[in-house]
């Protein structure tokens, strides 16, 4: 009998177990004005069919983790290095990755309560506390992923 061993001590990477992609988004709400939202299209490995789930944030949430983050200065300062011609472009497209890095982040929160196989909402005043704590856990990640997002010329991660 031939016994097949693991060779390597590192444990093989984790397959997700949703996969999320964003719809469009960052949207004004038109019945709530200081509300923006994005939608995610959302899928579970087990699922039949995917579900769009639309995400909520309100502009006081988002000021609250700009300033944690210190977000407005590091993305000025991470698009020192791009062409006049073009920062306007780039620092727009930075806010918007923002807000949606933030409603990635909530939903992410959404899914480890738990979420139904079902088009879904979540409020603006939906885990407002945890948000903002996971954020203060993991705001480096937020930005490297719209470090990513970005691709500035001459910028890295570090």
């Amino acid at each position: 009998m031939v016994e097949f061993r693991n060779m390597s001590s590192t444990p093989p990477p984790q397959v997700p177990q949703f996969r999320i992609t964003l719809f469009y988004g960052p949207e004004k709400d038109g019945a709530t004005p200081d509300t923006l939202y994005c939608v995610f299209n959302l899928k579970k490995r087990s699922w039949k069919g995917g579900v769009q789930v639309l995400v909520e944030v309100e502009e006081a949430q988002l000021a609250r983790a700009r300033q944690h983050l210190n977000f407005d200065e590091w993305l000025n300062k991470t698009l020192a290095l791009v062409p006049d011609s073009e920062r306007q472009n780039y620092a727009q497209l930075g806010q918007d990755l923002f807000v949606q890095q933030i409603c990635q982040t909530k939903l992410q929160l959404a899914l480890n309560v738990g979420i139904r196989q079902e088009n879904s909402r979540l409020a603006s005043d939906f885990l407002v506390s945890e948000l903002e704590e996971a954020l203060g856990e993991d705001g480096a990640q937020v930005k490297a992923q719209i470090l990513r997002e970005l691709d500035v010329p001459g910028e890295s991660e570090g």
